[in-house]
């Protein structure tokens, strides 16, 4: 077992070279397979969930179009030994450019889709295809001619009421995967009832806190697909706060990237976020991840994006360090306010959950005294920042 980012080659070797593993599910990252290739020959089921512009310019991938290419290399695992197609490519029929590449597949396809009455996901079902989506707040899997009702999103816990609606998407990626590999619809059924109930069940992605008179989100999201989406939560749950405080709420933003993209890209990212007009948003410095930039350079273009946007300049706050980032939030916030925590660092959210766990066992009120950092911690940070820092500047 081991914690981190193990999305590549390297993880699916560790996980795959483990005797006590009977099904391995691998996140096979387009930077890995650019790099080294896949990881594996043979695989039963490949999940694609959706192309969007992200790490454009590197190893030549400059369009929604070369990615999806770079993706379907999964496609290629999902051929037997004697060269036929045997297993099955699940894809998500609402992405246009994913759509369009379905009927060339010359493996068995499912598709998925928000709404399950869409056309594309009808005419798939009649020749044949297996396909889930919603209908009135139900999910329906037809798969092998046989039509199954999953359950209502209001009862699984992924979907927050349904306004996580990326993890619906999810779900049903997931749910053709598990009918493709065998597993019976009644215990699919069972385990969307059940899986999310507990933050256990998949740190770092759509984490949520219910504070005493706040709530606080913590997730990866790092393009402006993934935090548009990660913001709209963020709204739906201001505009239905669970804390009764007389105060309309707030939405605060902790904002920052990775410095390999674009600065194309990472001004893209800052007018998402204006576009949702938080109340406040605090630039991070990921010290570990400049990239080749020199320190404050991406905040620089952060804030340069969000200003292009007419966003408040006075709303905007620049705090070095990840934790510390969030820390600043957690002392802004006021009853009914909403904390949308884009947390890349491993060590930053383990950090951060224990902080939480902690203000959330102790029923910890917005505005009165926040515990102090380790100095540990602190030194740990000072350290990333000052070594990171020496690096980027010799790369320059």
């Amino acid at each position: 077992a081991g914690e981190g980012d193990f999305s590549g080659p390297a993880g699916a070797r560790r996980v795959l070279r483990d005797g006590r593993v009977d099904a391995a599910v691998l996140e096979t990252a387009r930077g890995g397979i650019l790099r080294r290739g896949l990881a594996v020959d043979r695989a039963d089921v490949a999940i694609i969930t959706n192309i969007s512009a992200d790490h454009f310019g590197e190893y030549g991938i400059d369009s929604l179009e070369d990615l999806a290419d770079v993706k379907l290399v999964t496609a290629h695992a999902l051929a037997s030994s004697d060269g036929n197609a045997s297993g099955t490519l699940v894809l998500n029929a609402d992405d246009p450019v994913l759509l369009a590449r379905a009927p060339v597949q010359t493996c068995r396809v499912a598709l998925f889709a928000n709404n399950d009455a869409l056309p594309a996901l009808v005419a798939h079902r009649e020749m044949g295809g297996a396909t889930c989506g919603l209908a009135d707040g139900d999910l329906w899997l037809t798969d092998r001619g046989t039509r199954t009702l999953l359950g209502t999103l209001r009862d699984m816990p992924l979907t927050l009421n349904g306004a996580a609606s990326f993890n619906i998407a999810n779900i049903a990626a997931a749910t053709l995967a598990a009918s493709a590999m065998g597993v019976a619809p009644e215990m699919i059924a069972l385990e969307l009832k059940r899986f999310g109930n507990s933050r256990h069940d998949n740190p770092g992605r759509l984490d949520r806190w219910q504070l005493a008179n706040i709530t606080v989100l913590i997730d990866y999201a790092h393009n402006p697909g993934g935090l548009a989406m990660l913001l709209a939560v963020g709204d739906s749950i201001r505009l239905a706060p669970v804390a009764k405080s007389g105060a309309d709420g707030r939405v605060g933003l902790l904002l920052g990237q990775a410095g390999n993209r674009r600065n194309e890209a990472i001004e893209e990212l800052a007018r998402t976020a204006a576009s949702f007009k938080p109340h406040i948003i605090v630039l991070k410095e990921i010290a570990s991840m400049l990239r080749g930039r020199a320190p404050g350079e991406v905040t620089a273009l952060l804030k340069d994006g969000l200003l292009a946007a007419a966003y408040p300049p006075a709303s905007i706050h620049e705090v070095a360090g990840e934790v510390d980032a969030a820390r600043h939030l957690l002392h802004w916030a006021q009853a009914g306010d909403v904390l949308v925590l884009p947390i890349h660092q491993t060590a930053s959210r383990n950090e951060l959950a224990a902080l939480l766990d902690q203000l959330e066992q102790s029923r910890w009120l917005a505005g009165t005294f926040l515990p102090t950092r380790l100095p540990a911690a602190i030194l740990a940070d000072t350290l990333t920042t000052s070594s990171t820092a020496t690096t980027a500047t010799a790369v320059q």
